[in-house]
C-alpha cells in the first residue's frame, strides 16, 4: 500500500459514520449489480429508489472519490438516500481504481455504468433523458473526464474509451481537481501529491516533476482543457480553501460560462467547511449547499434545463443556533 492509499484509506474509515448517519424510510437499495462483466470485482453498482416515486424516474449515477487509488460506494449511501427520496433512481457506482488501474480506465468505467442504464431500464421505469452524472473529489473529475469523452469524439477516440449511448442531461461536481496538470503541482506533506499522480497515470515522476511532460496523455488528462458548448447544464460545489483542489472550481466555473453553458455555483468560506464540505450534512453550508443541488435537480427534471444561472456564497453568519 503506497502513501495516497493510505491516507485516502483512513479518510474512509474515519468520515464513514459521519458521512452516512442519514437513512430516509420507503427508499429500497439493491446492492453489487455487475455492469461490466469484464472487471466482475470492480465495476458493480447499487441502486436506490422511492417505491412509490413518479415514473418514469429520472437517473442520477453517483461516483465516489476517493484520491483515484481509495473509495466505494459504500461510503456514500446517505448521499444517495436523499437523492432517491426526491423521486430520483440512483445509481451508484465503484469502478477501477489506481494504482493498479491508470487512466483513462475509471472515465471508461463511467460511460460503461452510463451505458448500461439501458439495461436497467428493462426492469424499472427510467427516464433516459433525465440522466445527471455526478460525484465528489476523484468523483467529480471522472464525471467531468466522462463528459468531457462524450462531448469530442477525437478525444474519446484517442483515449480509447467506448462510446455513449446516452447524453447526459446535467452534471453536479463537488470539489473535483478539474485540471489535473496543475493539481499536479500542489504543494501537501509527504509527496501525497506525486504519489497520487504515479498512481494514477502509471508515470513515474521524478521529485520535481521535470518529466511531466513526458507523460503520454499530458494533453488529454485535464477535463477544463475539454469544455464547449455541448457540456449540459452544470452544478458545481467548491470550497475556497480547499487543501486538495483549491481554485478548481472557480477555473471551471469560468470556462464552463465562456463556452454558453448554464452553470450555477455553490461556495464555501469557512476552514471547516473543507474539501468535500456538502457531507457535512450538520452544518450550514452543506445544507445550503445541498438545497441548491436540490433544486437543480428538481429544474431538470421538470424543464431540462435550469431557467437561472446563479451565485450562492456559504454565509458567514454566527452559526451558534445551530
Amino acid at each position: 500500500m503506497n502513501r495516497s492509499e493510505f491516507l485516502f484509506a483512513a479518510i474512509d474509515g474515519l468520515f464513514h459514520i459521519p458521512q452516512n448517519y442519514i437513512r430516509v424510510k420507503g427508499i429500497k437499495r439493491i446492492k453489487d449489480i455487475v455492469y461490466d462483466k469484464q472487471y466482475p470485482e470492480y465495476c458493480t453498482l447499487d441502486i436506490y429508489f422511492k417505491e412509490n416515486a413518479r415514473e418514469p424516474m429520472p437517473v442520477i449515477v453517483n461516483i465516489h472519490g476517493g484520491g483515484f487509488v481509495k473509495g466505494d460506494k459504500k461510503h456514500r449511501i446517505s448521499v444517495s438516500h436523499m437523492y432517491a427520496a426526491r423521486g430520483w433512481f440512483v445509481v451508484n457506482i465503484n469502478y477501477r481504481l489506481s494504482p493498479k488501474y491508470v487512466f483513462p480506465d475509471s472515465t471508461a468505467d463511467v460511460i460503461n455504468a452510463v451505458n448500461y442504464l439501458s439495461q436497467l431500464a428493462k426492469n424499472y421505469s427510467l427516464n433516459l433523458d433525465k440522466v445527471v452524472l455526478t460525484g465528489d473529489s476523484a468523483g467529480a473529475y471522472s464525471a467531468a473526464s466522462a463528459e468531457a469523452v462524450i462531448t469530442n469524439p477525437e478525444l474519446r477516440e484517442r483515449l480509447g474509451v467506448p462510446e455513449c449511448i446516452l447524453k447526459p442531461a446535467g452534471l453536479i461536481l463537488f470539489c473535483g481537481p478539474y485540471d489535473l496538470v496543475s493539481a499536479m503541482k500542489t504543494k501537501l506533506p509527504f509527496d501525497i501529491v506525486k504519489s497520487i499522480a504515479e498512481s494514477f497515470t502509471g508515470f513515474k515522476l521524478n521529485k520535481d516533476f521535470s518529466n511531466l511532460s513526458e507523460y503520454k496523455y499530458i494533453n488529454d488528462v485535464s477535463p477544463i482543457d475539454y469544455v464547449n458548448s455541448e457540456w449540459p447544464p452544470t452544478l458545481l460545489c467548491m470550497s475556497r480553501k480547499d487543501f486538495f483542489c483549491k481554485g478548481h472550481g472557480e477555473l471551471m466555473y469560468k470556462k464552463l460560462a465562456e463556452a454558453g453553458v448554464k452553470v450555477l455555483e455553490h461556495h464555501s468560506e469557512k476552514a471547516f467547511d473543507n474539501h468535500c464540505y456538502h457531507f457535512n450534512y450538520w452544518r450550514k453550508a452543506s445544507r445550503e449547499a445541498m438545497a441548491m443541488v436540490f433544486g437543480f435537480m428538481d429544474g431538470l427534471y421538470a424543464y431540462n434545463k435550469p431557467e437561472e444561472t446563479a451565485s450562492v456564497a456559504a454565509s458567514d453568519a454566527d452559526e451558534k443556533a445551530e
